[in-house]
Order: C-alpha cells, then sequence, then structure tokens
C-alpha cells in the first residue's frame, strides 16, 4: 500500500469520525426545533430522521402569550448579558494590564491572592449574607456586581498582555503616550482576540445563568427573573399548567393548553436562539484567543 493511499485511508476515517461526531451534535437541535413546531405524535421517523406531518406556531403562540412575563424575562436576560459581559470584561482587562506591570508593588502577593479565588469560593451561605448586607437581594444589579471580577479571566488576559513586545510599548511611552493611552491604543487592540474569548465565554455564562435568580430573586419579583429561570420554573410547572390549575403561577407564565413536549421545546429555542446566533461573530477570534491567552507569558 503506498503512502499516499495510506494518507487517504488515514484521511477518509477522520472525515467519517467527525461526521458522525457532528450528526450526534445536530440531531438533538433538530429534533427539538421540530417537535417545537408540531406535536410530537405527528411526527414520523425515515432513517432517523424527525418529518413532521404538519405544522404550527401553537407551541410559540403560547410561549409569547405569556405577554409582559416572558419580555421581561427577555429584557432581564439581555441587559445582564450585555452589561454584564461589557463591564466585566472592561474591570478584568484594567486589572490584568496593573498586574502585568513589573513594578507593581505587591504584585505577586496579588497573583498569589487570584490563585487562590480560582481554587476556593467563599461559599453559598456567606456569598448571600454578603449580598443580603449589601441590599441586593430581589435587585437587578445582583447578577452584574457580585461577578464584575473573574480571577480566571484576569490571569488570561494578564499572560496575553506579557506576551506583547515590550518595545511597542516603549516607544509609544516615549513618544509621550501615558498609561490610559498606552492601554488603549497599543495594549487592547494586541489582545483583542484574548478578549473576544473572555467575552463570548462571559456572555454564555450570563445568558445561560439562573442559578443566582433562584438564590436571590423571590417569586415576587419575578419580573425580574432572567429567561433561563423563567423556562426552568416552566419546565418545572408545565404539568400544572396544561391541567388547568394555573393558579398564581398561571398568571405569571401565561402557558396553556398545549402538548408539553412542543411548549417545553418551543421555550428551549427561544432560550437558545440567541447564544447560538451570536457564536458565528467571534468564531474567527474565539480559538486564536484561548490559545494567546493559554501559550504567551
Amino acid at each position: 500500500m503506498t503512502a499516499r493511499r495510506k494518507e487517504n485511508i488515514y484521511q477518509g476515517v477522520c472525515a467519517a469520525a467527525v461526521a458522525i461526531v457532528a450528526a450526534l451534535c445536530v440531531y438533538p437541535l433538530l429534533y427539538t426545533l421540530v417537535v417545537s413546531f408540531c406535536d410530537p405524535a405527528s411526527i414520523s421517523f425515515a432513517a432517523v430522521i424527525p418529518i413532521p406531518k404538519s405544522f404550527s406556531f401553537g407551541a410559540y403562540a403560547k410561549v409569547f402569550s405569556a405577554g409582559s412575563s416572558i419580555g421581561a424575562a427577555i429584557g432581564v436576560s439581555v441587559f445582564r448579558t450585555v452589561v454584564g459581559t461589557v463591564s466585566s470584561a472592561a474591570l478584568c482587562s484594567v486589572f490584568a494590564y496593573s498586574l502585568s506591570r513589573k513594578g507593581l508593588p505587591g504584585r505577586k502577593y496579588v497573583i498569589y491572592l487570584l490563585l487562590f479565588v480560582i481554587l476556593f469560593n467563599g461559599g453559598l451561605i456567606p456569598t448571600f449574607m454578603t449580598v443580603k448586607q449589601l441590599g441586593l437581594l430581589d435587585n437587578l444589579l445582583v447578577y452584574i456586581l457580585p461577578n464584575l471580577i473573574n480571577a480566571w479571566y484576569v490571569i488570561i488576559i494578564k499572560q496575553a498582555m506579557e506576551g506583547m513586545p515590550k518595545e511597542i510599548e516603549e516607544s509609544a511611552m516615549i513618544d509621550g503616550a501615558n498609561d490610559w493611552r498606552n492601554f488603549i491604543n497599543i495594549v487592547l487592540p494586541g489582545v483583542k482576540p484574548v478578549l473576544a474569548a473572555v467575552a463570548i465565554f462571559t456572555l454564555v455564562w450570563h445568558w445561560n445563568s439562573w442559578f443566582d435568580a433562584m438564590i436571590y430573586v423571590s417569586a415576587a419579583h419575578s419580573n425580574l427573573w432572567p429567561l433561563q429561570y423563567f423556562t426552568t420554573i416552566s419546565f418545572n410547572n408545565l404539568n400544572q399548567i396544561n391541567s388547568g390549575d394555573t393558579g398564581d403561577l398561571g398568571a405569571i407564565l401565561g402557558i396553556e393548553g398545549l402538548n408539553n413536549m412542543s411548549v417545553k421545546m418551543a421555550l428551549t429555542v427561544v432560550t437558545c436562539l440567541p447564544v447560538l446566533a451570536v457564536y458565528p461573530f467571534f468564531q474567527k477570534y474565539f480559538t486564536k484567543g484561548v490559545y494567546l491567552g493559554a501559550v504567551k507569558g
């Protein structure tokens, strides 16, 4: 067997393996999308591919019949995702820039503290007590302020900044640039791929987060629930809602009288689609950014 034939066989096996993995990843998304548009009982399967006999937007109509409730949930998620991502990326960048300066007093001890924070957190009860003492319970800022600084992201950005050629910064300093101008005009553009990777990680975390809403925001302030927690509550109570015994929860969620699975899938699509739409815009920075942050320094 020639070397070229061996290479072709190897490439074919790799392509087949990638195709199988891709199919395994795509299939749940395809099934979710199909079921969201029809009753699961009306789906036939040909070669394991779900084929609906008829389409209906009823599940989406029921989801959005929640009106101001789901609208408020989407608004809260958009607010915490945009504000949380921008503010966290900005503060982590400033923090990382200061730590990348070799002459910073106490720099070594601050880095040790960051490493300690990465390994150990404060725990749920102390964190809850701190949030309560700060008056952040049932407050929209509870999603933003406790998560402004991520120690791991600070370390990644710092490593990328330390890997930049020092001659560029020294030349800017000689030309009269101060630290802020050097940071904004020289350093930040140089670590843009790393910042993009950190931003997408932060964005996805904020959009998918629901546990903090469950801990810090009560049902009396359901207008402050993010979309993920709204979806979680809907999933947990859908049988009660569709049975007609909606009570106060039904008034909050506004989902009644449809197949449970179809409504769940429609909620899943509404919840996941925005993040899936954002990824292509960050893809060109993603791999490069993680590589630079991990290797340089």
